[in-house]
């Protein structure tokens, strides 16, 4: 069987990394994070000993050399076959039901957005979808559709994914010729080296997906401010200037 890992950089994320760890240990064939504070700046909440709890495979970076320098690191190093890449506070949950959305608002704008989430009784193996796509050899990359959620309830969207379709390449083969551009620090973008295109990749479907979902919402209102010191942060890193500690 094809292996696949659960891949993904972390710093000062403990409260967030804990349910990441504990939803993929049940379907990944290993973890493997790459700790990476500016400057190599070692995470003080707590990150590096839960990783070490889990048992997961831990390295260390500088996130100022950039995302996409990192996330190639994960793809190359993962020790499976497959990545899929998530943050701290996403989620891949392998069987989960079928959830609709409607209505119009969503956040920032609107700060408690007014939409109706639907569960149906209908369950998703969407565990199994990943794996039966991951044996074809010809695939290079999984789209996946990124659902945002203000809580762990996953009725409280942050905007109707239903037409606000956010598709990721998160889903990659660990292969040489896939990577991402160094030369971009952010907003990292993949690339098969062959063509300098896109990799050849899978679009996922309205139903089966796959999904992953990520609960910025609620963890940015845990921590005050965390939004403003992050983006202040990326934008010096995109002038080229060194990221600051916190």
């Amino acid at each position: 069987m094809t292996s696949i890992a659960l891949c993904c950089n972390v710093y000062q994320d403990a409260f967030a990394l804990r349910g990441l760890l504990e939803s993929g240990a049940r379907y990944f064939d290993n973890l493997f994070l790459i700790h990476s504070g500016p400057g190599g700046a070692k995470s003080t909440d707590g990150t590096i000993e839960l990783v070490q709890q889990f048992g997961a495979t831990l390295l260390f970076d500088d996130m100022n050399i950039g995302f996409g320098r990192i996330r190639s690191r994960l793809i190359q190093e993962c020790g499976c076959e497959w990545a899929f890449l998530l943050d701290a506070d996403e989620r891949f949950h392998p069987q989960i039901p079928v959830i609709t959305c409607s209505g119009d608002e969503k956040y920032p704008e609107q700060q408690d957005p007014n939409l109706t989430v639907t569960h149906h009784r209908d369950i998703i193996d969407q565990g199994a979808h990943v794996k039966n796509l991951i044996q074809n050899p010809d695939t290079m990359a999984i789209r996946s559709t990124r659902r945002h959620w203000m809580d762990f309830s996953m009725k409280k969207a942050a905007q109707n994914f239903s037409t606000i379709k956010d598709h990721q390449l998160r889903i990659v083969r660990n292969s040489p010729h896939i990577r991402y551009i160094s030369e971009r620090v952010m907003h990292e973008h993949l690339v098969d080296t062959r063509t300098g295109e896109t990799p050849k990749f899978v679009n996922q479907d309205d139903v089966g997906g796959p999904f992953h979902d990520h609960y910025h919402c609620f963890f940015r209102r845990t921590y005050p401010g965390t939004k403003e010191w992050n983006e202040a942060n990326y934008s010096r890193l995109e002038r080229g200037e060194p990221m600051l500690i916190r």
